[in-house]
């Protein structure tokens, strides 16, 4: 394969502290799979590989607005976002009310 750093660039979706940190709101229900998988590790690796060969790296974050309190099913981690308020944010373009 043949990846030309001027055209290729690494975007890592949703990476939240709320759940690759062991003091996040979500840890309990997340914490064994991304030990078992080593997720913060590889993606430490990742970025480490990234920055030592000039890839770019793009964050697509998620947030929790209120539109989405309106979801009919939500999965686990959904219910927790919604019953903690995890990501939670009053709009697209403002920051305010996002704790941390």
């Amino acid at each position: 394969m043949n990846i030309n750093w001027k055209d290729t660039a690494i975007v890592f979706t949703d990476p939240q502290n709320e759940v690759l940190s062991e003091k996040s709101g979500a840890w309990a229900l997340v914490r064994d799979t991304v030990r078992e998988n080593k997720t913060v590790e590889h993606m430490e690796r990742i970025f480490q590989t990234a920055k030592n060969t000039g890839f770019e790296v793009f964050i697509s974050p998620h947030d929790y607005f209120p539109t989405d309190d309106s979801w009919q099913f939500r999965d686990p981690l959904g219910s927790v976002m919604h019953e903690n308020h995890l990501f939670a944010r009053t709009g697209a373009l403002t920051l305010d009310g996002l704790s941390g």
